[in-house]
């Protein structure tokens, strides 16, 4: 797993005033964009508290192994949300070997976490059965993963949604998808 993607060096920090300027683009309705962001973002917090009973650190480790599983899933095509429910089924069996597997190591490398923090909450995680890991197949999903894609990456892509359509409405989506060009 690459820690290029992972890593903003200061010649990728970009300056949103100065974007705006050189393109030319009227100033962007931010205010409403970003409260509508953070909201998501306190909600999302939240949710992987009170719903996943767990802390947001081990979420984001979680989303790591999950981001891993994507990753080769999509080596054999993308999928539909029901087609990639079937593949999670698949992937959190005990027989199911990743060509490439992860390791304590290459999730701290990634989080830049210490080694034995993401060791001790991969343990934790894997009591929940939401993750599970051995030496021959590394880490990967657990069979309790099969309940946060069904329930809890439904709410979250429901709450996403509402997210880019309060963006459109209020003229933010337009002027973020504007800066990219």
């Amino acid at each position: 797993m690459s820690n290029e993607k992972t890593i903003m060096g200061v010649n990728k920090i970009v300056s949103l005033e100065e974007v705006v300027k050189e393109r030319g683009i009227k100033e962007p309705v931010f205010s409403k964009g970003l409260y509508h962001w953070v909201m998501f973002i306190l909600s999302l917090y939240t949710r992987v508290k009170e719903k996943l009973n767990i802390d947001f650190e081990s979420f984001v480790i979680l989303q790591v192994v999950v981001s891993h599983s994507l990753y080769e899933t999509n080596k054999l095509g993308t999928k539909s949300f029901s087609d990639l429910e079937e593949q999670m089924e698949k992937i959190t069996e005990k027989n199911y070997l990743n060509k490439r597997k992860l390791t304590f190591a290459s999730i701290a490398e990634v989080l830049q976490l210490p080694r034995e923090t993401v060791r001790r909450k991969i343990i934790s995680l894997s009591k929940k059965d939401i993750l599970s890991f051995n030496t021959y197949s590394g880490i990967k999903l657990g069979p309790s993963y099969k309940t946060i894609y069904k329930d809890f990456v439904t709410q979250t892509t429901l709450d996403l949604s509402s997210l880019v359509n309060k963006w459109e409405k209020s003229g933010a989506l337009k002027n973020l998808l504007e800066l990219a060009k």
